[in-house]
């Protein structure tokens, strides 16, 4: 369904851009109609173990739009459109998705879905980033001390990580 854009790039060309470039990404705070957010337990680097909302790298030449549905459809098997962009956060790491020579510098866009029907999650359909998915209430995700701080950014008017353009 849904096809590599022609950006997308190889794993040793992505790591030299990741040491010496900033990544731009894509962060989707998803709430179904209880009000509840969408997060996943990351399997991998950066911010393995930690919850996390569902995002990606974007690729060159491809819209947020376009990755929105390819990242959402990769991560958990629904195809989904965002509905307002939200902000544009830095996320800084020590490491990489592949090793801990250099750290990861993501330039990330921030965007809204709010579902107007329930989703199903089925543990099948979650791709190998994830142990788990499940939907949090924003008071649970601030307390969880397992929530990445990154990710509890997303609800604070002053994010200490967001570029204020």
């Amino acid at each position: 369904m849904f096809h590599k854009p022609s950006g997308f790039t190889p794993k040793e060309d992505y790591l030299h851009v990741i040491e010496h470039s900033q990544v731009i990404s894509l962060d989707m705070i998803i709430t179904n109609p209880d009000g509840k957010i969408l997060l996943g337990k990351r399997n991998n680097e950066p911010a393995k173990n930690t919850w996390f909302v569902p995002g990606g790298r974007v690729y060159k030449n491809e819209t947020f739009k376009d990755a929105c549905r390819r990242i959402s459809h990769g991560e958990f098997n629904h195809a989904l459109s965002y509905d307002k962009e939200i902000g544009v956060y830095h996320h800084n790491y020590n490491n990489n998705f592949d090793n801990e020579d250099y750290g990861t510098h993501y330039i990330v866009f921030a965007v809204a879905i709010n579902l107007d029907a329930p989703m199903t999650l089925c543990k099948e359909a979650l791709d190998d980033q994830h142990e788990e998915m499940r939907w949090w209430s924003i008071e649970e995700l601030l307390a969880d001390p397992n929530v990445h701080a990154f990710t509890k950014s997303y609800f604070h008017p002053g994010a200490w990580n967001r570029a204020f353009m």
